[in-house]
């Protein structure tokens, strides 16, 4: 409005797509049958009233208000003068229709890239000449031909000049012939081709410098002949001529933009770091993609929607990362297959993963051979090292991982020192890439390249690839234990780090202790993982790793179990038992409790300190299960055996809890007195321990006691332990 507008349309708040094309549809068509802009816009929050429903992932619907968020700030009337066709008008108007370029929809439509036409809209209007680079799968060709169409329509450009250099080898001469023949009239352009080709290209350059028309030169890998590119080369000095011509367009009004799989080193300098990677699809596009897949591929309906609830297929999903080659190839195996045997496949690299044509842009494993095969022979070598990795890569922290790689025997040859460069290469090939601008470190893989990497691995003998496992092992029961000492600490910034690393890392972290569990090893990655589902409250997945860890763990020799590992084991059934008494799954908590009572009974590789603590542990548990049963006389046993062991082996924290609950539950059954005592020691327990947060739900357990019984020997008590008066202690009851 500042600026001058006469009229301005705008929400406050985000709006979704479909409530966008219900009210701009509405709003056009009022405003071409003469209504005010005002009428027009009341009528489009009408039909927003009206239509509630809004498409939401995986086409699910739901209901909103958002009739109210679209605002018209207006300075007087506006008069569009909108007019009829003249006979003249219609008739260069379908003229320009039948010149225009039409996309050609791909087999499962043209799926979301919103985000992304915007910024590279964006960067074409900063400066008008951009590379947009990207892996082969990730869609480049299929969205520049769309930016065709689009840009027409919308008259972001008057008319785009596409050259695919996976077509042919256009030369400079054949460029300039092309956009002439488009630009210049019948007369005009016989006489600018028989000029010379230097005064063409003078010509030319000056016209696309004062007409905003879009060149787009795409495919261009294949222009300096790099292996495996299709072969439409350009020869040096055709090369030279070509980087001469867009370097004379930088900074004109036509907009450039160039697609390739590579950074295309020999236009730096025209480009000047104008580069935009293009990725996979956002979260929206790549779950309507998926639905389209689905739909096509498997068809019934049911069927479809136990896949969608799947916990393995959402796992699939984000290995996937939204590439849409590699959607397409690898979800239409679900057909046969369930998405667990899929992911079981892509880990083992024994998955039919491609479309079964040859053509670089259409063979996923083409697209990923192509950009392996341009790295140097060391580069490659290195890399078969990250075949474990699935999903995040933290750049940083990978000498470690060579370091631990350097020990095994196999590994010892390695020119580990060369492996930043060979990540470089990858980075530069879209094999690798940064998840942000602002933090290079944090590399995603693409999807594919983990199933390509054991493809290779696989051609190695068998003590390399056992050695590369062990490897990978090793290097995440460091960072898991880094990570869970990070998620520990009382400083929030720590904890909140932790936890965005273990979310970046949860597939490896994964795959790690699956290892371990083969093995027969310890499971100390468990823990992490642990701790970070139940920081994120995401109990069901806490409670399905619980499980699967201890069903895994059953297995396990006696020879295995060292004491260590004992305790390791005893934890996982605990934990189990804590995620059933949380999902309210009370008889299963109950018999898992029993289970380890058994368990640990048994167990003598455990010292007898440390299993008699755990079986108190256990009992407390047996307690609070039995006590959410109402079960009240059985729940004073089992917390009385808890507290008689805690008490016997000197454990006087953990007395803290049992107390805590023995008030609880003294309370439950009208024994205020008995209560009071309980929770008067566990005061006095957490205090002596400094124990903050123990101490604050202890301290705010008994102020609600005691505005419930206002019995004045608690705030007596409290005074005493903690130097304090009693009006002191009221004043700050009545201020919380």
């Amino acid at each position: 409005m500042g600026a001058g507008m006469q009229a301005v349309l705008a929400m406050s708040y985000s709006i979704t797509v479909s409530a966008a094309e219900i009210l701009m549809t509405t709003l056009y068509q009022q405003l071409f049958a003469q209504k005010s802009l005002d009428e027009a816009m009341r009528l489009g929050r009408k039909e927003l009233y009206n239509r509630q429903e809004r498409k939401a992932y995986f086409n699910q619907k739901i209901r909103l208000e958002d009739w109210l968020l679209p605002v018209v700030y207006r300075r007087e009337p506006v008069d569009f003068r909108l007019r009829l066709f003249t006979p003249e008008a219609e008739e260069a108007y379908w003229q320009e229709q039948a010149d225009y370029y039409r996309f050609e929809t791909p087999i499962y439509g043209f799926v979301g890239r919103d985000l992304e036409i915007l910024k590279i809209e964006r960067a074409l209007l900063r400066r008008n000449i951009l590379l947009v680079q990207g892996m082969g799968g990730t869609g480049k060709t299929t969205l520049l031909n769309y930016l065709r169409e689009w840009w027409q329509k919308t008259q972001f450009v008057k008319e785009v000049f596409y050259f695919g250099y996976d077509e042919k080898a256009y030369t400079l001469e054949q460029i300039v012939f092309a956009i002439g023949q488009r630009v210049y009239g019948k007369y005009e352009v016989a006489q600018f081709q028989a000029m010379d080709l230097k005064v063409r290209v003078s010509k030319l350059v000056a016209t696309l410098n004062s007409e905003n028309y879009g060149l787009m030169l795409d495919n261009l890998e294949s222009v300096t002949g790099q292996q495996l590119a299709i072969q439409h080369t350009l020869n040096p000095e055709e090369q030279e001529k070509l980087r001469d011509f867009l370097g004379r367009l930088v900074e004109c009004k036509t907009k450039v933009v160039l697609g390739s799989r590579s950074r295309e080193t020999w236009l730096d300098r025209v480009l000047n770091g104008a580069v935009y990677e293009l990725r996979g699809l956002d979260e929206e596009a790549r779950a309507t993609l998926a639905e389209q897949i689905l739909e096509r591929q498997v068809q019934e309906p049911r069927k479809i929607e136990r896949i969608r609830q799947s916990e393995d297929f959402k796992k699939l999903m984000k290995l996937l990362a939204g590439y849409p080659l590699a959607m397409q190839v690898v979800l239409g195996n679900l057909r046969r297959q369930s998405a667990a045997e899929i992911l079981a496949g892509l880990d083992a690299a024994d998955l039919n993963v491609d479309s079964g044509s040859q053509e670089k842009t259409a063979s996923i494993l083409k697209c990923v051979e192509y950009s392996h095969s341009n790295l140097s022979p060391e580069a490659q070598k290195l890399l078969v090292c990250l075949a474990p990795f699935s999903g995040f890569l933290f750049r940083p922290l990978l000498p470690s991982y060579a370091e631990q790689l350097q020990q095994l025997e196999p590994f010892q040859g390695y020119p580990f020192e060369q492996l930043d460069a060979a990540i470089a290469e990858a980075i530069a090939w879209g094999l690798l890439s940064p998840m942000d601008a602002d933090n290079p470190q944090l590399l995603t893989i693409q999807p594919v390249f983990p199933y390509f990497l054991k493809t290779k691995l696989n051609g190695l003998d068998a003590g390399t690839r056992e050695a590369l496992w062990e490897g990978f092992k090793n290097y995440y029961r460091e960072l898991a234990e880094s990570y869970q000492q990070l998620m520990n600490s009382k400083e929030a910034q720590e904890r909140q780090t932790g936890i965005i690393f273990c979310n970046w890392e949860y597939e490896n972290l994964y795959n790690a202790l699956n290892i371990c569990l083969e093995k027969q090893e310890s499971i100390g990655i468990y823990q992490c993982l642990d701790v970070y589902l139940n920081l994120t409250t995401n109990i069901q997945d806490r409670l399905e790793l619980s499980k699967f860890v201890s069903e895994r763990v059953e297995n396990y020799s006696s020879e295995s179990i060292t004491a260590d590992i004992a305790f390791e084991i005893a934890e996982v059934y605990l934990k189990l038992g804590n995620c059933y008494l949380k999902t309210q799954d009370y008889s299963s908590a109950r018999s898992t409790y029993l289970q380890l009572l058994e368990s640990l009974e048994k167990l003598q590789s455990l010292p007898d300190r440390e299993r008699q603590l755990a079986i108190a542990t256990t009992y407390h548990q047996l307690g609070s299960v039995a006590q959410e049963l109402r079960q009240f006389e059985q729940a004073n046993d089992y917390y009385q055996q808890a507290l008689q062991i805690f008490i016997d082996f000197g454990d006087r924290f953990s007395q803290a809890s049992t107390y805590f609950q023995l008030g609880r539950l003294a309370e439950e059954m009208g024994e205020l007195e008995a209560a009071k005592a309980n929770y008067l020691q566990d005061l006095q327990i957490t205090a002596e321990f400094n124990d903050e947060q123990g101490l604050g739900i202890s301290l705010r357990n008994l102020a609600r006691f005691y505005q419930q019984t206002q019995d004045e020997s608690i705030l007596a008590a409290v005074a005493s332990l903690f130097g304090a008066t009693i009006e002191e202690l009221k004043a700050a009851i009545l201020s919380d």
